[in-house]
């Protein structure tokens, strides 16, 4: 049994599907939430002070969370996806299995392909899908870990979680921080469809990303107030201090190194957390404490995806690649790499929020 054991843990690479059973629609045990919470104001919290005083920092250095999030939390929290999909269709044929794997890549492609004939639309897409994506990611939690079953009960107020919570990462830095807003999206669309956009209408509407964030929190605490029972006033009230901590994050730690932060920090390490609680070997390890185990692990489940997503894009930011006769540089295809990977990312979790929430 130790032998075993020590393989498990020497094992580089978990070749294993992560298994859709019974166990994987449990509840996260409350207790945990202690735990995340204060991780994650012990890194967000530095991190915000120093966000704070990046602000006439130049733009390589403001950009410093998005670039580590490619190889920490960020860009490896869907380094697991395949070993879901492969446990979502483990028992369907052999033919079925391997065309559900390859859709994966192929919606990469296709995206990509509209990036360069639909640069404008595609940067909205790409906005609004993040949105939904942080959105559902945090509704998962709200109601798996915090108990927040009255999203479970309204289906509105369910969808309505979701908007609020993927606005405030996505539109609340256009408020204060309009300038750099705007000039971040026309680069991405510069960079993505090889034409210069002026995109003027998001400095003429500088109100409204403001104004609607803060509308959907009003919304969902109304809607929240009406829907939650007294067993779920801790949900409630921490589902509401979650909001209010990230209205002012986002609202005041400069954008760039807002966004970078909190998909590190944040979102990914909130869906790793779901991640190790389906897996067997990840949620022994949780329920034990043994975190340099639980990080063993995570390298197991996400470093084979990981590293071929970072050898994709090294291949793309090496090539002398051109659109419409613009060529791209190293930030705009980094970027169109991570929106690439977004889209079919995004479809999972949908898959995995179809068996894992379902009544």
């Amino acid at each position: 049994m130790a032998c075993m054991e020590e393989s498990s843990v020497m094992k580089w690479i978990e070749w294993g599907p992560v298994p859709f059973n019974g166990t994987a629609r449990e509840d996260i045990p409350p207790s945990f939430a202690k735990g995340l919470h204060t991780l994650s104001i012990s890194l967000l919290l530095p991190m915000g002070i120093l966000g704070y005083m990046s602000t006439d920092w130049a733009l390589a250095w403001q950009l410093l969370p998005l670039y580590l999030s490619l190889f920490i939390f960020g860009m490896p929290h869907g380094g697991a996806d395949h070993l879901l999909l492969w446990g979502m269709v483990k028992k369907s044929p052999l033919g079925f299995r391997i065309v559900t794997l390859l859709a994966y890549p192929l919606l990469s492609i296709v995206y990509l392909v509209f990036w360069n004939f639909q640069p404008v639309p595609s940067a909205i897409f790409f906005l609004a899908l993040t949105i939904f994506h942080w959105g559902q990611g945090d509704r998962y939690l709200s109601i798996k870990l915090h108990r927040a079953q009255y999203l479970v009960r309204s289906k509105s107020l369910s969808w309505l979680h979701i908007f609020t919570r993927g606005s405030l990462p996505i539109l609340l830095p256009g408020f204060l921080g309009n300038e750099t807003y705007r000039l971040f999206l026309e680069s991405m669309v510069r960079q993505g469809g090889g034409s210069e956009q002026n995109l003027e209408w998001i400095t003429q509407n500088q109100i409204l990303f403001l104004i609607v964030p803060l509308l959907l929190i009003g919304f969902q605490i109304i809607g929240s107030l009406l829907k939650h029972t007294q067993e779920e006033r801790v949900a409630f009230c921490t589902e509401l201090l979650e909001s209010a901590f990230l209205f002012i994050w986002f609202l005041w730690v400069p954008p760039l190194w807002a966004l970078g932060t909190y998909f590190a920090l944040w979102h990914s390490l909130r869906h790793g957390l779901r991640i190790l609680w389906m897996d067997q070997a990840g949620r022994k390890d949780l329920l034990g404490g043994h975190f340099l185990r639980i990080k063993g692990r995570w390298l197991q489940l996400t470093s084979l995806m990981t590293v071929l997503a970072l050898l994709g894009l090294w291949l793309i930011l090496s090539m002398p690649l051109y659109f419409r006769g613009i060529q791209l540089d190293w930030l705009g295809k980094a970027m169109l790499g991570i929106s690439i990977l977004t889209l079919p990312h995004t479809v999972v979790v949908c898959l995995m929020d179809r068996f894992q929430l379902r009544k």
